[in-house]
């Protein structure tokens, strides 16, 4: 399919695109949050796609620091860190989507090291840096099930306001943010032998 730079092909129902295969690059995030797209199966096909880019790796493989240096400061992170950030923040929106849920207020930037999501992020990155993968991976489909469990309380119109600011990178957002570095550093790990 070709397409201009300017077109999100992910938004043009004449020519889908297949979350699970298509080049990233193709793949525009805010174009999934339109009304014409079903968000839950937006949700699942992206996070069938992390699993399938993690899938085999041997715990070793999931402790090597990346090519993802900390915005931060701090050294690169490993993929058990990449994905240990997308699970604390699964939990984190479990927290505050019910308070929303509950008294109709979301977070704001300011609960978060005022803004400094860098730095949030690099204080965070224990336990995830020491657990085992199958923990992990334990924790993270946990929050996954619970976190959706809870977001599908709200409404559509909720759902299309600011409150989907804090659920939509909490989910399938955050997916494509990491997917940008777990895939090609996946790749580089079983080219170089690391898969089981």
């Amino acid at each position: 399919m070709t397409t201009t730079p300017d077109v999100d092909p992910s938004q043009d129902a004449a020519h889908p695109v297949d979350l699970r295969t298509a080049p990233l690059t193709s793949i525009h995030g805010r174009g999934l949050r339109g009304s014409d797209r079903d968000l839950w199966a937006d949700e699942e096909a992206l996070w069938d796609r992390m699993q399938t880019a993690w899938a085999g790796l041997d715990d070793a493989a999931w402790r090597r620091p990346g090519n993802a240096p900390s915005d931060a400061g701090g050294p690169p992170w490993s993929l058990a860190e990449h994905v240990g950030h997308i699970a604390d923040w699964q939990e984190l929106a479990i927290d505050y989507t019910r308070r929303a849920i509950e008294t109709g207020v979301w977070p704001s930037d300011s609960e978060y090291d005022d803004g400094n999501f860098d730095t949030f992020n690099e204080r965070r990155r224990e336990p995830w840096a020491s657990m085992p993968r199958d923990a992990i991976l334990s924790r993270l489909q946990a929050a996954r099930a619970s976190l959706i469990e809870v977001a599908q309380r709200l409404s559509p119109e909720t759902i299309r306001s600011d409150g989907w600011d804090w659920v939509y990178p909490a989910l399938h957002g955050h997916y494509l943010d990491h997917l940008a570095v777990i895939e090609p550093w996946t790749a580089e790990l079983r080219r170089t032998g690391a898969a089981r």
